[in-house]
């Protein structure tokens, strides 16, 4: 797979032209398939549509909300090839695909594209034209690096697909080293910087708290929180940091816009319809004009050679039908019925598809610029919720701060220290004297005080006995 970028243009007619038809003529036998994306007209007319939002850019633009400062676009024509070995055959359902995903890559599968596959050269390639001026919000194609997108974009197709080629595999290293050498070098430039701009070293003296006034970092941050916890509720912004309502109206203005896009779909396959009524209705009277005349007029040979001979073409699915295939229809009425029924199907068949078809390019239209506000509203309804939050959190950062959580606990540890103390029982001294020189903690003792019971019930079953008394 080789990309190849050509340089920008200002044409949409003579670029178009150029990949549809042979070069410098108006034939296209070079011209293996061509398809468009994200257009409504056909390829040979897509460059007028193109043209069209081109144009219309600052339009787009103020109607979509965008700013419309900044240059204009004075090349909107982006053009590139994707060429295959001579030894490859590919599909044309593979290069379309392979086509759309390179657009993907360069990220304008959104913009408007002519594709054309020429089999005019030893190897097979694909001629894109995409139009830099989004469709739906005017703003121009970020194309900067595309050179370099597409040769990874390459290199990850012929990863994908066998093909190692050490020449693309070696340029891509070389870019990432250069990234790399650049970071380090501003990663070193901030670090002197910040060492020649440090201020001069002063020592402080430390200066330690008083024992009764030393309280750990994380009491005070667990009494911020409770008492922010306990404050919250009494703060005047409450109604403003509700999320529970604010997401509720949320989801119905998203709500809202699905039922409104699903409307307007509605609504303009109807009007599709409408449309295609007249020809449907004009479509099955010419039909069964046709039949009954054949019944009914057509009884002779005479006048059925004169319809098959009018009508060689249609009958014929578009080729001319020889003497030998006319005769046999004049010769045979009922053989000539089978086949203008066949001509009657395939003409509603051609019709239902050419309406299905311009319903489901209006369908797809409608729900891109769904697509376009669903993002806007989400956007502006997550900036909602966190300016919610930040105005909640603000107003009790501004009420409970980490000194006033810091008095709290101090409060109360005076309080505590100046309360008296309660009376405590008259123990005899040799007992305080136990309970000061002890180091076990209270399962130890507990656990010595059950081995003493236990010693003194061996006892009195064992007279005489004086075994473990020094317990």
């Amino acid at each position: 797979m080789i990309p190849r970028l050509h340089k920008r243009g200002t044409s949409f007619k003579g670029a178009c032209r150029y990949i549809l038809h042979d070069a410098g003529k108006d034939t296209t036998d070079r011209v293996l398939w061509a398809e468009t994306a994200n257009l409504l007209s056909r390829p040979e007319n897509a460059w007028s549509e193109m043209f069209t939002v081109a144009r219309d850019q600052a339009l787009l633009k103020q109607q979509s909300g965008q700013d419309a400062r900044g240059r204009k676009n004075t090349k909107p024509v982006l053009h590139y090839t994707l060429s295959w070995a001579a030894s490859d055959n590919p599909s044309p359902e593979h290069m379309r695909e392979t086509a759309l995903s390179s657009l993907k890559a360069l990220k304008l599968d959104e913009h408007q594209a002519l594709m054309a596959a020429h089999s005019d050269k030893d190897h097979l390639h694909v001629h894109i034209i995409v139009n830099t001026v989004h469709p739906n919000t005017g703003m121009t194609a970020p194309l900067k690096y595309t050179k370099e997108h597409l040769s990874r974009w390459a290199e990850a197709y012929e990863k994908q697909h066998g093909i190692h080629i050490d020449q693309r595999i070696k340029n891509n290293e070389a870019r990432d080293n250069i990234q790399i050498a650049k970071r380090s070098a501003e990663l070193l430039r901030a670090s002197l910087d910040e060492i020649q701009n440090a201020p001069p070293y002063v020592p402080v003296k430390h200066k330690s708290a008083q024992r009764e006034d030393w309280l750990d970092r994380k009491d005070i941050i667990d009494r911020m929180k409770q008492l922010r916890k306990e404050i919250a509720p009494l703060l005047p912004g409450k109604a403003t940091a509700n999320l529970d309502e604010l997401w509720k109206r949320q989801v119905q203005e998203r709500d809202n816009l699905d039922v409104s896009t699903h409307a307007t779909v509605d609504h303009a396959r109807t009007t599709v319809s409408d449309r295609y009524r007249p020809l449907w209705r004009d479509l099955y009277r010419a039909h069964n004009k046709e039949k009954r005349s054949l019944a009914q007029d057509a009884t002779h040979p005479f006048e059925r050679a004169v319809f098959v001979f009018r009508n060689r073409e249609r009958l014929g699915d578009g080729k001319r039908l020889t003497l030998r295939q006319m005769a046999g229809l004049i010769l045979r009425p009922d053989r000539l019925m089978k086949r203008v029924e066949a001509v009657h199907d395939k003409e509603r068949r051609n019709l239902a598809r050419s309406e299905k078809s311009e319903k489901k390019v209006i369908s797809e239209r409608i729900w891109q610029q769904h697509k376009h506000r669903f993002d806007t509203l989400r956007d502006r309804q997550a900036e909602e919720r966190k300016l919610a939050r930040s105005e909640h959190e603000s107003q009790l950062r501004f009420v409970v701060t980490f000194d006033l959580a810091r008095e709290t606990l101090l409060a109360e540890r005076k309080q505590s220290r100046a309360l008296p103390a309660p009376p405590q029982p008259d123990v005899p001294a040799s007992e305080k004297f136990n309970e000061a020189v002890n180091t076990r903690s209270p399962v130890q003792m507990s656990r010595v005080a059950a081995i003493k019971t236990q010693m003194e019930e061996w006892r009195r079953q064992n007279p005489g006995w004086d075994f473990g008394n020094e317990m």
